[in-house]
């Protein structure tokens, strides 16, 4: 069964896709390394995960207000989400339980999903 990708469904289909990327990365981290660089993987594609569904939210919500609050809205989001993540990600590094090289796939899962949805649908479409 052939999924059609538009517009309206193209975060949905980047986050189910992202979950599943993440499940079987973390199951082959723990599988074929350890259970550190399984927890790095699922740590670091639960922070993207979740950045990426918080910029989503910022973006609806400044595409709604008036182009002066939207300014200030923005930049006060963004710094508390570089702030909030850069929270998280010393914690997770500092506690020792987790793989950076784990961590860092676990980042790039959107970026890999994102990646990985552009060719198959330039492929699909001919491209």
């Amino acid at each position: 069964m052939m999924i059609t990708i538009n517009e309206d469904n193209l975060f949905a289909v980047i986050i189910k896709g992202s979950l599943g990327l993440l499940a079987i990365m973390a199951l082959a981290g723990w599988l074929l390394f350890s259970i550190k660089v399984c927890l790095g993987v699922l740590a670091g594609g639960s922070i993207a995960i979740a950045n990426f569904f918080w910029i989503r939210n910022v973006l609806q919500r400044i595409l709604s207000q008036l182009p002066a609050r939207a300014t200030a809205y923005a930049q006060l989001r963004y710094i508390a989400r570089l702030s909030l993540t850069g929270l998280v990600l010393y914690f997770v590094i500092t506690s020792g339980k987790f793989s950076i090289a784990g961590l860092f796939v676990g980042l790039s899962i959107i970026v890999i999903n994102i990646v990985a949805l552009s060719l198959y649908s330039a492929l699909r479409a001919g491209g």
